[in-house]
């Protein structure tokens, strides 16, 4: 929290740590030679999924504005530490990820108490000894912390982290994982997304912001969902014809949080939620 406000992002970390849930997806990050294109993939998969599972219309017990309040709140957060790791050409994520690592600021400090860095410090600069901490420069161990505190869309850890999806209904979230995870390991259905999605594949803040409201990004999402749902087995079906239909009518599961919040109030909705209801 100290680092947050320092860094002038307190709301944002504060709604962040406190009022955003996600699926996370982790998969292999498969054969070395295939590296940069399944990183490519992850990333401009990233704003036709996140529209797709956008499910955080309220903030603060209020409506933002927003279908993915979650997004947002990480989008507000400063882009060293949680913005996308791939650089301009993104033919190299191993060296993008080392550059991504260097540059982000330190956010805390092992003294052995765990101290808030409140001044800009790239990790490179306390490497190289430009800017003491501790007074001391960083270990292997300095190292490993500073990795945990970097939150990128998708994050590399020996696999692929993927951390931009909203957390969603029961009924849809094995749909929602199933049609990732097949974009990316599936070496026709990646190639489609990759086509689909190129127009969208920065469009992070539109996703977020509109959802399948806007046209190009639920086209991308209509491809994308078809061509997993054509590999969908049996147990799977019922899911993936629900989260087709809601694709289809340009429709996340935020839009039909919203009309349930309109209709019935927050407190109802989200005891039924809890409680195991759709």
């Amino acid at each position: 929290e100290t680092f947050f406000h320092a860094d002038h992002t307190g709301a944002a970390g504060a709604a962040m740590m406190t009022s955003t849930a996600s699926v996370q997806i982790n998969l292999d990050a498969g054969p070395q030679g295939g590296w940069a294109e399944r990183v490519r993939l992850a990333h401009a998969l990233g704003p036709t999924m996140v529209a797709v599972a956008a499910n955080s219309p309220l903030l603060g017990g209020k409506f933002c504005g927003w279908r993915s309040a979650r997004q947002r709140v990480w989008s507000q957060l400063d882009s060293a530490r949680c913005g996308p790791v791939l650089g301009a050409r993104g033919d190299d994520p191993a060296s993008d990820w080392a550059r991504y690592a260097l540059k982000a600021p330190v956010m805390l400090l092992t003294t052995p108490q765990v101290v808030p860095v409140t001044q800009w410090v790239p990790f490179a600069e306390w490497a190289d000894g430009r800017v003491m901490l501790g007074d001391r420069r960083p270990t292997e161990a300095d190292l490993d912390y500073h990795l945990t505190t970097l939150f990128p869309p998708v994050r590399p850890r020996g696999w692929l982290e993927i951390r931009y999806l909203d957390s969603v209904p029961d009924a849809v979230w094995p749909a929602v994982v199933f049609t990732l995870v097949t974009l990316l390991d599936d070496p026709a259905a990646a190639d489609v997304a990759a086509e689909v999605t190129e127009p969208v594949a920065t469009a992070w803040d539109r996703a977020a912001h509109l959802g399948l409201g806007d046209l190009r990004l639920q086209r991308a999402a209509v491809r994308c969902v078809q061509a997993a749902a054509e590999r969908a087995p049996a147990e799977l079906e019922e899911s993936m014809q629900r989260l087709m239909r809601s694709v289809e009518q340009g429709r996340a599961p935020a839009d039909d949080f919203a009309d349930r919040v309109v209709t019935h109030g927050i407190a109802p909705v989200v005891t039924q939620l809890a409680q195991g209801g759709t």
